[in-house]
């Protein structure tokens, strides 16, 4: 197996080269068929690519402390994962199967059952990851979208 490298858009990406005769061969990426004919056949558009998502999880994963919830939606299911805290390194793992993440600036501190929970904006922080690493991101009602893939239908408006 002979390994190469291709430039796509932003970035090189590793490409094997499978012999499937001796005097040909076809070259396949790292990921699987099944994510292929998904991102191929809804004709999805990659915004992220591996480096920005290794990014993203990292920093967020630094910062943990902020407690931010996130919710997302994989191209492999029609299921919206409601909002709850993740654990960065295996949403990492998840990356090339992403649609989009939703980040919720409010962070809701339970405090007891007399009094209501505490909320702190961390509008500040999340934008400054974002900043920080040239991510891009649109607005849907309240919260902040990083995609991952976007279809012809969805034309999001980054910020």
């Amino acid at each position: 197996m002979h390994v190469t490298r291709q430039w796509c858009g932003t970035a090189y990406m590793p490409l094997r080269f499978v012999s499937a005769a001796p005097h040909r061969g076809i070259i396949r990426s790292h990921m699987d068929d099944r994510h292929l004919s998904i991102i191929n056949d809804c004709q999805l558009v990659s915004v992220m690519n591996k480096t920005k998502w290794r990014e993203l999880c990292t920093e967020f994963e630094a910062l943990h402390s902020l407690s931010v919830s996130v919710r997302y939606k994989l191209i492999t299911s029609d299921e919206i994962f409601g909002f709850s805290p993740v654990w960065w390194d295996e949403l990492f793992e998840q990356n090339r199967t992403i649609e989009w993440l939703d980040f919720d600036p409010i962070v809701k501190e339970h405090r007891g059952r007399l009094i209501s929970d505490m909320e702190a904006d961390r509008t500040k922080e999340i934008l400054g990851v974002f900043h920080k690493h040239c991510i891009r991101y649109s607005i849907q009602e309240s919260y902040f979208r990083v995609w991952g893939y976007f279809s012809q239908s969805e034309q999001p408006t980054f910020v």
